[in-house]
């Protein structure tokens, strides 16, 4: 997706650049709308899933904690502490690729501004 949100914001900066009438730059302010619309819409799904993982995540914190407190840290409770392990490690890439979407969609909001004041 980063790669992709890349591409596009190289591609309308050369575009924005390129447009010379007002038509050219009508025509690309609506397509660059539904494409930002779009990324939004991306950008929101991810927001959704990163905070199911977060909201997960600190769950299965607090039952490790409880269950650390109540019974014994012995080798029943290793299936708990490896899926905790591995939910932190995936929350983690989730923040990392929202964050990630979130800053590339924020740039492309610039280019809405230029389109919007040709």
């Amino acid at each position: 997706m980063e790669k992709k949100l890349l591409d596009y914001e190289k591609s309308i900066d050369k575009k924005v650049r390129e447009a010379s009438t007002a038509a050219e730059k009508t025509k690309l302010a609506e397509y660059h709308r539904e494409m930002v619309a779009n990324f939004q819409h991306e950008r929101l799904i991810h927001l959704i899933i990163t905070l199911f993982f977060v909201f997960i995540s600190i769950m299965l914190l607090f039952i490790a904690a409880w269950a650390g407190a109540t019974y014994s840290f012995g080798q029943e409770m290793l299936p708990l502490y490896i899926l905790l392990g591995i939910m932190v490690v995936l929350t983690g890439f989730y923040v990392k690729h929202y964050y990630v979407l979130e800053n590339h969609i924020q740039a492309l909001y610039k280019y809405c501004e230029k389109l919007r004041d040709f």
